[in-house]
């Protein structure tokens, strides 16, 4: 069986450049929930901390969120938030560790 890959992803937005950047994302979330093996893929705005948004991305297999990095819409994506962000993206990546095995698809 092929372990489930769990990613979460931080974004820090420049102030005042929210509202763009939620439209890029809004487009890639629609792009991305359509790729074969993608199970959940969540953009959230985090109410703790200000200009700062968070991916949470569920992946049948790490092979399918390789290829993901590898859409033209990620890339594009990634383009288009440069001005936007305050520092480089933040991506982690691992099992689920709450049942105490690796979650498996």
């Amino acid at each position: 069986m092929t372990k489930t890959l769990n990613v979460i992803g931080v974004l820090k937005v420049k102030p005042g450049h929210m509202e763009a950047v939620k439209s890029i994302l809004q487009v890639l979330a629609q792009e991305t929930r359509k790729e074969p093996g993608n199970i959940e893929y969540l953009v959230i705005e985090d109410i703790a901390n200000p200009n700062t948004v968070f991916s949470i991305e569920k992946w049948a297999s790490p092979d399918h969120e390789a290829k993901h990095w590898e859409a033209s819409h990620l890339k594009e994506a990634f383009a288009q938030l440069g001005p936007h962000l305050a520092a480089e993206a933040i991506v982690n990546k691992g099992y689920d560790l709450a049942t105490g095995t690796a979650q498996t698809s």
